[in-house]
Order: C-alpha cells, then structure tokens, then sequence
C-alpha cells in the first residue's frame, strides 16, 4: 500500500507501537512463570511476525527498468535521376555511366560496411518524386534486438550488500540453530529444567536463517540451491533473469545486393532539396548522425536545396557531399528529338524534323546529314539530304525539316547524323533512326455521339475535312433525313465483324452502349482484341451514368465494362461519386509521369518541356465523370486537380488508357477538350488526332495477320520498364497454345538481347504472351518477333525510342559549388573524384590549404576516414516499468512461509509450557 503523505505514516507508528506495547504487556504476564529465556523467545516471535505483517501491509515491489539504446543513424541518399545515367568521357574505351561509379563505390570498396560497424543504414534513392524510396535498411552490426532490462526496487529497495553475504549468513544461522536446538535437549535430558537458553537461542537462529535466505533468493536467486531455483515451490523461475541473451545483428552481404538493378537511372528530374527535407522532417529527434548525399548536385526541380540546408543545420544534421560526373561544361551536341509520321500515303508531302541541343559550342555550325533505306535491306542508307546548322547557347533548342516525298509502299528507316565536333563528351548521341511505313489506303474512323456535343461537332468537322480520313457517323439520336458531315451516316452500329473491320478507330462521345445488341457488343469486343482496334471513349453527362449504373449480369453491358481501362461504381453508389459536369470554376490536368511521357498526349512544341508548358496555361475542364479505379495494366495518365473532389487521397482518374488484347482502349472522363481552342485552336486538333492514331496504331502497323506486338507505349524515358505483348494465332486462326516465344531487342548500342515472352494464361484473350526490358540507353529500341509456324516467316515488329529529358541535359556537369556549399553550411564535408575501388585513394577533399586542419585536407586514405568523420549519435532512453509479477509471486511465498514457521513455533512452544 502506498504511504502518501506524512500522517500515513505516523498512524502506521502508532498502530505498530501500541499493538507492540500490548504485545509485550501480555507476554510479561504470561511469562512470569516461564523460564526467561523462553518468555523472551515467545515476545521476540510474537513482534517478528507483527514485523512481518508490517511489511505484508507495506507491499514492497520489484520493478524493472528498460534501457533503450537508439542506434545512431545515417542516411545515404543516391541520386538515380537520368543525368546519372550520362558518360563524362568522348573516349569509347572509357565511356562508364556516372551511375556506375556509384555501384563500384556500394559493391567492390568498403565504404558502406565501414559505416554499418557505426551507424544504421537508411539509403534512398531519389530523382523527380518529392520523397525519396527507402531502398535497403541495414541494422548497425553488433547491436542486440532486444531491451537491456535493469531491475530495480523502486518503492522499498533492500539494503545493499553482496547477495552471497545474505546466502551464507542463512546457511549458517540454519546449521547453528540446528547445533543449538540440539545441545538443547541434550542438556535438558543430562539436567531437566536446563538448558531454555540454548533452545530460545537455536529457534532464533532458526528464523533468522530462513529471512536471511529468503532476502538471498530474493533478491537474485543466490541462496544455497542451484541458479533459478525456486526454494519455495520447487519451480524453474524463467521470470527473474537479470540478462537475458543478446541477439546480435548480423552483417548484410553487400555483394549480393543488386545495386545495378536498384540504382538504375530513371527519374526525369532531381529534387535534390525536396529528398533532403523530406529525411530531415522524418528524422526530427532521432539518432541521425548525418546524410551522405551521392549525387552530380544539379537540382532542377522540387524545394531549393537551400531550404533544405536551413532545416539540416536547424536540427543539427551535418551533410556530407560525393561529387559524381566531371565539373567540366560538355561540349556536346545531340539529336533532341526526332520526329516522322509513322505512316504516310504515297506521293504525299511529308517531313522529317529534327531538333538538336548542344552545350559549350554555341556559335559553331555543324552538318546534319538524311539517310534512307527499305526496312530489312542488306544495302547501305542513300544519303537523301544534308543541312549546315548553327548550334544555339548551352540548353536551348534548334530545329530543321527535311520535305520528302516516297512512292515507293513499304517500311523506309531513315537515319539522321550530326558531325561530331572536336572534344565531343558523348558521339552516341549524334545518330537517330525512325520508320516511316508507305501505306496505300486511308484511315477509317467511326465516330459515335450520344448528341451533338462541342467536342464531337469540332472533330466531326476537322475530320472531315482531312483528306487522309474517311469518316463513317453514327449520332445516336440522329433519325432517318438527317444530316451530318461525314463520308457515310450510319442509323445503327454495325452489325458483322466484316463491317466493322473496315474501320482502324472508333471514337466516341457519351454513346448510349445500350443501343447495341449483344451480339453487336461480342463483335466489338472481338475487333479490339483480336483484330488490334482502336477505341477513344468519352464520358459525358447524359448516357455514361445510365449504362455504368445497369446490375452486373446483363451481357451486353459486362462486355462494354470490360473494354474501358477503369472500373465503375456499382449500382446504388452515392450520387456524390459520379462526379461533377458544369463546375464553378475550371482545373488544370495533373498529369502523372506516364501521362507526361506519353508522346501522343504532348501539346505542340519538340519535347516534353514545352508540352508541359503549354498544358500549364491550359485553364483545365470544369468537370468529370467519376470512376472507381484503374484496371490491372492501366495506365492513369492524368487526374481532375480539384483537392476537394480527392476520395481517400486519390484526385479522380481524368485520362486513362490501357492494352485490350491486341488493341487500345483510351478513357476520356469529360468532353471539354474543345476548351484548348481557346489556347490554341491546332491545340485541339492535334490532341485528337494523335489520340486516334495511337488507338489506331497496332491496326495500321499490323505486321501479320496472324499477330500483333504491342508495347504499352512507344516513347519512353531512359531507366523506364517496358511491357511487350504479342497476340498470336495459330495456322487455323485460333489461339497459339505454347508456354512462351522469344522475341529480339536490339539496343541503340547495337546490342542484340533476347526477351522472354510468357504466355498468361489470366489474359482477356487467349494467345496472349508478354515480357518486359529495361531502357537504359537513349535511343531506339527495336523489338522483333518471329510469328511461330508462319509459312512465310513472317515477323512482327515494334519500336520504343527511350530519351532523357531535356532537365537532365541542360547542364549535366557537376555543381561543385552547390555541394560544397551544402557540405560546409551543415558541419558537413563535400568529396569528388570518387575512383573505381582498388586504387590508392577513392575520395579526394577539395579543401584548400587554410580551410580546415591539416589533418583534414587532402586525400582520405581509405574508407575508414569517412566513418571516422560522421561521428556516432547513439541515443539512450530509460522507460519505468511494471511491478515485477515473478518477484511478487516469489515475496509472497516467502512472506507466507515465514509468518508460518513464526506462528508456528510460538504455538508449539505455547502448547509445550501449557499456556492457553
């Protein structure tokens, strides 16, 4: 019980002395015809035990303490954007990827297992997302997993003394009483009515003896019996150890991490503040003992690196910087961009534009020279034209056209070069090749209205007027008599598959699917999948909520629900989830990093840049259809911006496209892209345009009519993971039934690899085989398959071109003077030159004579030196902890086993005098 204030304790004095006094007051009495020795025995038994309810009352506990040892912390951040990806060498035999660098730094040197011996290792990588990805975590070595545990008697500690001391002070007051007890009755028998001295004696010795034990096991299970052993019970006491096993840490292999893999360049940007500020805003009053921050310093998007450095030096957090790439400005010239029609009609006018950056040789002309060959010819390219081009300043872009015009049907890959100036850092980048495919008849697109919208009656029109489009019209509401411009007005949708298989695209706008019959639905559904059709659909107001809201089971309808790249809501959602049409105030596209890599989607200009910019003047769309989520495989391209439409953190799917079989499906969540007209009205018309022929593409590029290959995209970003899929039949035009095909990759390097096609057996269509490549080259990548068992060896064919986006090549040298700056604002220390590991010296400090200490200038003589400088911040916290159970268990008996043996002795010597 506790004892809280001052009078708690003077009351309990008092009871204790009163009881005591009529304690003594009684036993004189009784003793009076006693020998002395056992009258004072009796008192001295009868105050033991009112001692031992004293302390029974008092409650004394046992609790432990936990010791927590935080290990100290340091966080490696690499960065993995694509300017890593980039070579600083014009000499072939030397040309290394700055990212490589780093992997010889993590895998072959002993750097990181030197600080592991330290510190625990969190290291990220970072690029353009505004957090960095926690890629491994190693545990400091030789630290133990579990709490060091401190017991301790908080309320009523024991009074210190060696615990052996109170074990052998309680064997021997045992063995003495034991000796006493028997001279004792010795005595009395050789001389009757002698020998209560001896006896009083040996009883004390006795009680005493049991206490003196007691506290001995109490305290830590010292007593005469075996460690652990219960006295008491007989038991194993598993609850009162003092220490238990450490568990320690074991070392991670480094050389079995697959650092290439995990440290492959792919961000399309650096935030290099937003990844600092995020580790110290994770890391407030942890154990960090620093950032080490790998990385070339440019910092193109995201928070400033200085704001970053604010709250690093706020919280104590000193940055040490590793320069990576070379301070050198490149004098380099590259081919942007490359840009030709994927198909054209003969003798039609085309053009092949070309777009060049270039850094430290503005003012200088170089020749730019056109080449052409048949796609599969063993003859040499013909040099079709050559253009002298002056090089703009560092960063900025300049473009030329070549007008060409081919008769000739077939697949013609043309090859652009750019001479290679003096001290060129990296030639790769002068060569390009793209294909244009001769195509003899026009496109044939089916356009499908649920009424007269803005968005269907301004592409109705430009369509129409296209001398490369025959357009087939289908407005729903639209009666016999009516009229509309177009090559032919349908009143139904078509009924066969060899009606519909006229058509490469269909694009509609709010359609009312419940028009179709199933058998019109079954068609459809076949015409994607397996004849490679294109569908652009476009939610609106007025039918999108009549047929998403129709119950499952209806099959028609399923099959619809099916094409589409997003789920929708089930029947009986609330009206709130379907969206939103005529909004009080339009916003922006937020697009997702597929969405701003998706060539078909860019808005005027020659990269991404400038799309970008032209989507950011865009004052967006007023509303939205709602759906529940993206499709497995579907790629969320851009998202409705409105915060308080976001449902569980998600803004509402806006764009939306995905792979059907061996066709595309694009999901539009509104009508309002007529809005661009006002921007710019090519704005509108190129959007549109490039949408149907990407929904188109795998139809008019068609290779076979045995198969399809397909990739999830054509242009991509260098470290981007691409999906192939091929959709093949059989000889008698069914489903080709094999485990898997190989398909060849050739590389921008010439590189030729081999590509793993599985076939899935949960695909929508049968025959569907898929496998995946990395891009981590710019340039052109060439997939090609040959079609099994076809007669005449036909092959399938696909291109991807992968870039870097023009942020990572603006100014890819390394930032000497950021880095060095955020090193030394911290407390921090900035290295360059970072060597492959074996050499004399992998780090040298651009310290200069008076900057720092002697002994902190020049080069670090192996990796040593680093951990020796980030200094160790293990942190040590102690919690209160519960009452020991074990050890009130354990007092308890004991309490209990000695009142008894008191009492009972008083008893027995009582009964033996004759007392009452």
């Amino acid at each position: 019980m506790p004892m809280l204030t001052w009078w708690h304790w003077l009351l309990l004095v008092l009871g204790v002395v009163l009881v005591s006094a009529l304690s003594i007051a009684i036993y004189r009495r009784d003793g009076q015809s006693l020998p002395r020795p056992i009258a004072l025995l009796l008192l001295a038994l009868r105050l033991l035990a009112l001692a031992g309810l004293v302390v029974f009352f008092l409650g004394p506990e046992k609790r432990s303490e936990a010791r927590i040892v935080k290990p100290s912390r340091l966080a490696i951040l690499i960065d993995t954007s694509l300017s890593m990806g980039l070579s600083d060498s014009s000499d072939d035999s030397q040309q290394r990827q700055r990212i490589e660098t780093v992997v010889d730094l993590a895998q072959n040197s002993q750097v990181f297992q030197e600080l592991n011996q330290q510190h625990e290792l969190l290291i990220y990588r970072f690029g353009d997302l505004d957090r960095p990805e926690l890629m491994l975590q190693a545990e400091k070595q030789g630290t133990s997993k579990q709490l060091e545990v401190i017991e301790s008697n908080v309320e009523n500690p024991p009074l210190y003394s060696p615990v052996g001391v109170y074990g052998n002070i309680g064997q021997l007051g045992l063995l003495l009483s034991v000796l006493l007890i028997l001279c004792s009755l010795w005595v009395k028998r050789q001389k009757p009515g002698q020998g209560a001295g001896l006896l009083a004696s040996g009883v004390l010795c006795l009680i005493f003896g049991v206490l003196f034990w007691a506290i001995s096991d109490l305290l830590a299970n010292q007593s005469g019996f075996p460690a652990g052993w219960d006295l008491a019970t007989g038991d194993q006491d598993a609850g009162d150890s003092q220490n238990s096993d450490e568990q320690p840490v074991l070392p991670i292999d480094w050389s079995k991490v697959d650092w290439q893999t995990d440290l492959a360049p792919q961000g399309v940007a650096t935030q290099l503040g937003s990844a600092m500020q995020a580790i110290v805003d994770q890391n407030r009053g942890a154990a960090l003992a620093g950032m080490l921050v790998i990385s070339d310093g440019q910092s193109n998007q995201g928070l400033p690196p200085a704001r970053a450095v604010a709250a690093a030096r706020d919280a104590n957090i000193p940055v040490y910087m590793i320069g990576i790439g070379s301070n050198q400005p490149a004098r380099n010239v590259r081919i942007s961009e490359l840009k030709a029609p994927g198909r054209v009609f003969p003798d039609d006018e085309f053009k092949v534009d070309v777009v060049l950056q270039s850094s430290g040789l503005e003012g200088e002309t170089v020749q730019v020279r056109l080449s052409s060959k048949l796609e599969g010819s063993a003859e040499p390219p013909i040099l079709v034209d050559e253009k002298p081009i002056r090089l703009p300043p560092d960063g900025e872009l300049v473009s030329l056209s070549f007008e060409l015009q081919q008769t000739q049907q077939g697949k013609r890959r043309f090859f652009v070069e750019v001479d290679s100036p003096e001290g060129e850092m990296d030639p790769s980048d002068n060569q390009q090749s793209t294909l244009v495919q001769v195509i003899e008849r026009k496109s044939r697109v089916l356009l499908i209205a649920g009424g007269p919208t803005r968005d269907y009656q301004f592409l109705r029109n430009q369509l129409f007027r296209d001398e490369n489009v025959e357009l087939d019209v289908w407005l729903q509401l639209a009666r016999p008599g009516a009229d509309q411009e177009s090559d032919q007005l349908l009143f139904s949708f078509p009924e066969s598959m060899e009606e519909l298989d006229q058509y490469d695209g269909i694009v509609a706008f709010d359609p009312d699917w419940r028009l179709l019959s199933v058998d019109q639905a079954k068609i459809l559904e076949r015409w994607i999948s397996e004849k490679a059709g294109g569908l652009l659909v476009v939610a609106g107001p007025v039918f999108t909520p009549e047929w998403t809201r129709r119950p499952r089971g209806e099959p028609k309808i399923d099959l619809i629900r099916g094409l589409y790249p997003v789920s929708f809501y089930s029947q009986g959602s609330a009206s709130l989830k379907l969206g939103r049409f005529g909004g009080e105030q339009p916003f922006p596209l937020e697009f997702s990093r597929e969405g701003r890599s998706s060539r078909y989607l860019w808005l005027g200009g020659q990269d991404s840049v400038e799309s970008i910019s032209n989507w950011d003047e865009f004052d967006g769309v007023y509303g939205y259809y709602a759906v529940n989520e993206p499709k497995d495989g579907a790629d969320v391209l851009a998202r409705f911006s409105d915060p308080s439409t976001s449902i569980e953190g998600e803004l509402p799917i806006y764009l939306a496209a995905h792979y059907y079989g061996a066709g595309r499906v694009f999901f539009q969540a509104s009508g309002e892209i007529w809005r661009l007209r006002d921007l710019d009205v090519e704005f509108f018309q190129t959007y549109y345009l490039n949408l149907i022929r990407w929904v188109s593409e795998g139809r008019l590029l068609r290779d076979s009519s045995r198969g399809v290959l397909l990739v999830d995209r054509n242009r991509c970003w260098v470290g981007d993971q691409m999906t192939v899929r091929a959709i093949l039949r059989d000889a008698s035009d069914q489903p080709l039934i094999q485990n898997e095909v190989q398909a060849n990759l050739r590389r921008p390097d010439g590189v030729v690899e081999t590509v793993s096609m599985v076939n899935e057996q949960n695909a929508a269509r049968p025959g569907t085989f898929a496998g995946q490549f990395v891009a981590p080259l710019e340039g052109l990548y060439e997939v090609s398959l040959l079609v099994p068992f076809s007669p005449d060896d036909q092959t399938l064919n696909v291109t991807v071109r992968a870039a870097i986006p023009d942020l990572e090549k603006i100014k890819p040298e390394r930032n000497d003077a950021a880095m060095k700056n955020i090193a030394e604002s911290t407390g921090g220390r900035y290295f360059f030159d970072v060597t492959p590991a074996g050499e004399a010296s992998w780090l040298t400090s651009n310290v200069k004579d008076g900057d720092q200490p002697q002994k902190n200038r020049g080069n670090l003589d192996g990796p040593e030196g680093l951990a020796e400088m980030i200094g160790v911040v293990d942190q040590e916290s102690y919690l209160p902890g519960a009452p020991n159970a074990a050890f009130a268990r354990k007092f308890a008996r004991w309490l209990t086993f000695w009142l008894v043996l008191v009492l009972s002795t008083e008893w027995i010597l009582r009964r033996s005098h004759k007392l009452a």
